[in-house]
């Protein structure tokens, strides 16, 4: 198997270097200088000046993988890839994509006779030199087929299912999970005043907890190393978590966490301060912040569960692709969510109350409070809506 990779950026240029440590690579990027940059250092890759080269310079059967971002970039990649490429003959697809532009992509490749494989990467750009986790959609035959390169390069790598866009939706959804997860820390830290100090401890009991991994280990090292209060806050981000919220609306899943980590990033762009005052909290506890995040990454690690039981996948295979390797990854994705709920939400609510009442927001608690108090009552006020709706339209009531 001959081995390639098209597009050198942040993940592609770190993937090369994994990659030539135990095989030969052929490499193309549209941006020369980046491709000398690597052959340079590395006597194992090879480079090209086109890709139409660079498959002609490779030996049959080929697996060519593309780092590349999601879209019509990628969509134009793989059509003019499958010129030059041969039958049985592989693509990796590691965009960040949207699973059905995944399916489409596989469809188009296989009536082409080219295996594709979506490949959703987790790890960032350090993971993806040291060992990515992997998240695979494709055959089984490509996938047994290919499994050799997986082993030697990734850290972890869970086989999702034959569905060509399975292996981006369960990355999606992972990523959905993060947005909850980043908002709750961010919230704790609103919680502890945006001060760094009180922050550490919070993060500090953290590591020994179910939720140690690396969004709280690179929490704390963000501390040391950002002068956050100099970055604005205006939020970004990709399309991943959006996805997510609207998937979840499409199917009728509640994601109220995953939902406030996105809007809380629209709104951050449009919302202007009323007034400079910087609201305080006076009393923070690290045991109600640690509990607290506790709360919001089990809410956010079951809203994940959720929107990926509408593909029929595994527990176990979930749990293995969002373990080892991936952004998300802390011992709290093998337990039982709903317990550690049971056992943080006091603490969330302390939280939440000296929030409150000191008129700083924290949305993803907030979220995921709401969705704990409305899901843990004996009767709701939803009746009352549905008595307004009879009303005004005739529209069928339940009797209780």
């Amino acid at each position: 198997m001959s081995l390639g990779l098209v597009g050198l950026g942040a993940i592609g240029g770190n993937l090369a270097l994994n990659i030539q440590k135990s095989n030969e690579l052929h490499v193309y990027n549209r941006t020369p200088e980046q491709v000398k940059a690597l052959t340079d250092d590395c006597m194992n890759i090879r480079g090209h000046s086109s890709m139409e080269d660079m498959v002609s310079k490779m030996e049959s059967p080929r697996t060519i993988i593309t780092a590349l971002p999601h879209g019509e970039v990628t969509d134009s990649v793989v059509k003019q890839l499958s010129k030059s490429l041969e039958e049985n003959d592989t693509i990796i697809d590691c965009s960040n994509e949207f699973y059905r532009t995944s399916r489409n992509r596989g469809a188009y490749c296989q009536s082409k006779g080219i295996n594709y494989m979506g490949v959703g990467l987790s790890g960032g750009a350090n993971g993806a030199r040291t060992g990515p986790a992997l998240m695979i959609g494709s055959t089984w035959d490509t996938y047994k087929k290919v499994e050799p390169l997986f082993k030697s390069i990734a850290k972890s790598y869970a086989y999702m299912g034959t569905d060509y866009g399975v292996g981006h939706y369960t990355k999606m959804v992972h990523n959905g999970v993060e947005y909850g997860m980043l908002q709750g820390i961010a919230d704790v830290f609103a919680y502890c005043n945006q001060d760094k100090h009180y922050m550490a401890q919070v993060l500090r009991e953290a590591e020994n907890s179910d939720i140690s991994g690396y969004l709280t280990n690179s929490a704390l090292q963000v501390l040391d190393n950002y002068k956050i209060h100099k970055i604005a806050d205006v939020g970004q981000m990709n399309n991943t978590g959006l996805w997510c919220s609207q998937i979840g609306l499409e199917y009728g899943i509640p994601t109220p966490t995953i939902n406030s980590a996105v809007n809380a990033r629209f709104t951050s762009r449009h919302v202007k301060a009323i007034n400079t005052a910087q609201h305080l909290n006076y009393a923070i506890d690290p045991i109600v912040g640690l509990d607290t995040l506790r709360f919001v990454f089990a809410t956010s690690i079951l809203e994940g569960f959720e929107l990926m039981n509408t593909r029929h996948v595994k527990d176990e295979s979930i749990k293995r692709a969002w373990s080892s390797g991936t952004i998300i990854e802390c011992p709290m994705i093998r337990e039982n969510c709903r317990n550690i709920i049971e056992e943080t939400v006091d603490n969330a609510r302390v939280l939440m109350m000296y929030c409150t009442s000191g008129s700083i927001p924290c949305p993803a608690v907030q979220a995921a409070l709401t969705q704990y108090d409305f899901t843990h009552q004996t009767s709701t006020s939803m009746k009352f809506i549905m008595a307004q709706r009879n009303f005004f339209g005739q529209h069928e009531m339940i009797e209780a």
